[in-house]
This record gives structure tokens, sequence and C-alpha cells, in this order.
């Protein structure tokens, strides 16, 4: 019997939902003061929610040893606009520039409460909107280029994050492990039997995209099935998991995205474990916890 006995919490696509994360791990029974309790994060810290500085400010006080951060595609959608410096309609549908707005203000709200506290002291329309448009490229440029985003930005690139991370039987993912790609365009992609030293880049930034259980489902995870072990991935909302794996013939079983998003563990897929609980729809997080006797 372990004395000591670590206790992994997991959680997946936080996207920015501050309280519902605490709300999470509270009822899960997590104390990040708790030397035994570690925390492993799945990527999609921000975007869609209101507080990524608070979901920031609150995984940073968690002790490195007893947190384990795994890169999502969104982490990569909010270093590539600030480096684009101009948001695209991905951007606003994925909630990246949401999520800039959070961290600063929005530009054009900006210019339109400076013009309503100011309208009345210029007879000029012109050099109204002259004086506005300034304050719009002032507000901009504090978009891309503020503290708070510096920090946050700083963090992300560290070498704190990770494309997967493996403990015992146990795989933990974004989307997928990284796969080979052999063409891009088309989507071509095979297994690589050293993935876990030589993947390239583009390999591995690949991995926090897809749909996890059509790869798997694809045959992609059979070799790593065969050494038993377990892939947990987020990304992709469990329901569907569930639709489309256990209840693909039963329609009037399908769970609703919106409501129901329970973790996806099946005894007829007991080596995939999916965990995103769509957080912006359902205002919920899924935490798997497992414990350090089960790992192995």
């Amino acid at each position: 019997m372990l004395l000591n006995m670590k206790k992994y919490f997991v959680v997946s696509d936080i996207h920015g939902f501050y309280q519902e994360l605490i709300d999470a791990l509270k009822s899960a029974q997590y104390d990040k003061n708790n030397n035994e309790h570690i925390l492993i994060v799945l990527g999609d810290i921000f975007d869609r929610g209101d507080n990524p500085w608070e979901v920031y400010q609150f995984l940073k006080s968690i002790p490195e040893d007893k947190l384990i951060l795994i890169r999502g595609n969104h982490e990569q959608l909010l270093l590539d606009l600030v480096k684009q410096r101009c948001p695209c309609q991905a951007d606003f549908s994925n909630g990246t520039y949401k999520t800039l707005v959070m961290l600063s203000e929005d530009p054009s709200i900006a210019e339109y409460n400076w013009i309503l506290q100011h309208k009345e002291e210029y007879k000029d329309f012109k050099e109204l909107y002259k004086h506005a448009h300034k304050i719009y490229e002032k507000a901009k440029e504090r978009l891309y280029n503020n503290k708070k985003l510096n920090e946050i930005l700083d963090w992300i690139e560290s070498d704190r994050w990770r494309y997967f991370y493996e403990i015992g039987k146990y795989i933990f993912v974004h989307s997928f492990i990284p796969l080979q790609i052999i063409d891009k365009a088309f989507g071509t992609v095979r297994y690589n039997p050293n993935w876990r030293t030589s993947s390239s880049e583009d390999d591995l930034k690949e991995s926090t995209w897809g749909c996890p259980y059509k790869l798997f489902k694809a045959g992609l995870f059979d070799e790593e099935i065969k050494k038993g072990k377990i892939l947990v991935c987020g990304h992709w909302h469990s329901s569907d998991f569930y639709n489309h794996l256990i209840y693909s013939n039963q329609r009037e079983k399908w769970l609703d995205i919106r409501s129901s998003n329970p973790i996806f563990k099946s005894e007829q897929y007991p080596n995939l474990i999916g965990i995103d609980a769509c957080t912006a729809l359902t205002h919920q997080i899924n935490v798997l916890i497992i414990n350090e006797n089960e790992m192995e």
C-alpha cells in the first residue's frame, strides 16, 4: 500500500472559464496545496471565456512540480494572431481575438466611447474622427502589446509546455499522439513508431488538431494498444465520442453537445478516454481522477 499516493486530476479545454474550472476542481476535491495532488491540463487554456487572466493566474500559482501543461491548438492560435497582428474570421469564431480584448480592450469600443465623451467639444466632425482614430490606433497597439499578454505569451513559449506526457500506461495529449504527415493538403498521416523522439515540429503542432476518435478508430493508435497504452485527450467534445462510437446506430440515444458531455470511458474502447465537456456551451469542466496505483 502506498502511504503517500499521488492523485492526478486531469482537465482540458478550459477556454477562459475561470469559475467553471474552480468549481469543477473543488467538486473533485482537488487541493493545490496538497503535495500529492498533480494537475494535468490538456491544452486550450484560453479563448471563448471572459477570464483568461484569472485562469492564467490560478495555473501560475500552482507549484511547477505539481502542474503538467499540454499544448493545445488554441495556444498556437494565440501566438499566431499576435505575430500577424491582423485577425481573420477564424480568430473571431475561435475566440482568439476575444482573449486579446479580455486582456486589454476592444479598439473599436475605445474609439466609440471616446467619441461619446468628446463629441460636444468638436464642431468639426472631421477633427472629431481624426482624434478618435488616434484613440483607436493606440488601443490597437495595446491590444497586441500589453503587460498581461506579454506575460502569458512568455509562459506559453516556455519549456513548461509539451505536446504529450506519458505516465505508465497513460498517454496524455490535447487531441492525438504526433503522427507523421505524408501530405498535409490531403490530411494524409501515418503512425510513426518513433513518435516520442523523432516527431518534427509540424507533426507535433498538427497533433493538436483533428478528431481524436476518428484517428483512433482508423487504427492509428493500434500499435500503442498492443503495449497496453491508454490515450487521454481533450479537443473534441465527448458527446461525439459516445454518439459515433457507442450509439452510432441508436440516434435516439445521442447526447446533446449543449448539455451532456460526460467523460468518455467505455468497455468497448478501453484504450480511449475523452474529457472535453464543451465548456463554452455547457459551462461545465470534466475532471478525470487517476490514482498513482492505477498508472501501471
